[in-house]
């Protein structure tokens, strides 16, 4: 290849690459206004039911595949076996999980105005030590955000009602309509495979079946992975908070669970509002709070990582903390949990392609 012709490629490859940044922030652009605004929330709405029910099928699959081809089990009783256990999630969320977590947050809510007195009392008496909160202007700050805190703590507890009961009443039809679509996504999932195989096969593309087979082993070993851990972090960290007497277990241990999936810093990152709010009980409850936080951390880095994911996943983790930042950035809470897995897939479409690449400027 001539260096004229791969220049041509170069500027290819640029004006490609700055046209996909320019339409991204184009629509990002657009949705700004309503009516795009509102164009987004009904795919998103569409999309929802298929993207749950396909989710939910990547994870369990493997399971009763195996089940299916070591025991003889039909195809129909593995699907009505996904079903009664999807079943099963809805009725133990229903009856148990969302009722305790309002509980629990409407007591942290109520309480917080008195933990604001308390507070306001431990900066009165520190005065005479700290020069600092002498100021005024340190004073009124103090005041000011003590004083929103406790007017937004109201209307937050409203607005958390209202906001569950509606999202109650939108997700019947989601609770209706997932089981249908895991029904179909589960009867026709081995065809829907060797379609995707002969059509690639058709095509002369028959190697891309194997990159689809690295991304599907990534991104099942790591949902499947952080599922398990987000389990064993749950239940270990609910187990000790109920053992050392603490009020609101529930709550503080699905946040260390969730938080638990940010490398490194996510169990003392989740720890924070556990160890604030034990400060205000007692003591004993601080220490013993830091300790459970400590010991969940040693025996997930030591014993849980290890065990689940082995050398199946090798991602460092400061790139899952950097993939992650960049996703909560550009999409929130969300972009969180989707940043790992839109990552793995294009780094192993990357890792697919270069060869090619290189290839065609060798020539």
């Amino acid at each position: 290849m001539d260096n004229k012709t791969k220049y041509t490629r170069i500027i290819r490859i640029f004006l490609i690459f700055a046209l996909t940044i320019f339409i991204f922030f184009l629509l990002k652009l657009l949705l700004q206004y309503p009516f795009f605004y509102s164009i987004k929330k009904g795919i998103i709405n569409i999309l929802i039911p298929f993207l749950l029910s396909f989710i939910i099928v990547y994870i369990f699959h493997p399971v009763l595949y195996w089940l299916e081809k070591n025991f003889s089990i039909k195809t129909w009783v593995s699907i009505l076996v996904l079903i009664t256990i999807y079943a099963s999630l809805i009725i133990l969320l229903i009856n148990f999980i969302l009722p305790l977590f309002g509980k629990q947050l409407k007591d942290i809510l109520l309480d917080i105005p008195g933990y604001i007195n308390e507070f306001e009392i431990l900066i009165f008496r520190s005065k005479e030590n700290i020069s600092l909160l002498n100021h005024p202007e340190v004073i009124n700050a103090i005041n000011n955000t003590t004083d929103l805190i406790s007017s937004k703590v109201s209307s937050l507890l409203v607005d958390f009602v209202i906001n569950t009961t509606i999202f109650l009443f939108k997700s019947i039809w989601l609770m209706i309509l997932i089981p249908i679509i895991i029904f179909i996504m589960m009867k026709d999932y081995n065809l829907i495979y060797e379609q995707v195989t002969k059509f690639l096969e058709k095509h002369r593309k028959k190697e891309w079946i194997q990159l689809l087979k690295n991304i599907d082993k990534k991104l099942g070993a790591y949902i499947r992975g952080e599922l398990m851990i987000i389990s064993y972090m749950f239940v270990g960290t609910l187990t000790m908070l109920t053992i050392i007497g603490m009020p609101n277990a529930f709550i503080f241990s699905l946040i260390i669970a969730f938080t638990n999936l940010i490398p490194y810093l996510g169990p003392y990152i989740g720890g924070i509002p556990l160890c604030t709010y034990a400060y205000f009980q007692s003591p004993q409850l601080l220490l013993a709070s830091f300790i459970v936080i400590l010991v969940m951390q040693q025996l997930d880095g030591g014993i849980g990582q290890p065990l689940v994911f082995g050398s199946q996943l090798k991602i460092h983790p400061l790139k899952v903390m950097v993939v992650m930042i960049i996703g909560g950035t550009s999409s929130g809470i969300i972009g969180i949990f989707m940043a790992v897995p839109i990552y793995i897939i294009l780094s192993e479409t990357f890792i697919f392609i270069r060869p090619k690449i290189k290839k065609v400027y060798i020539k």
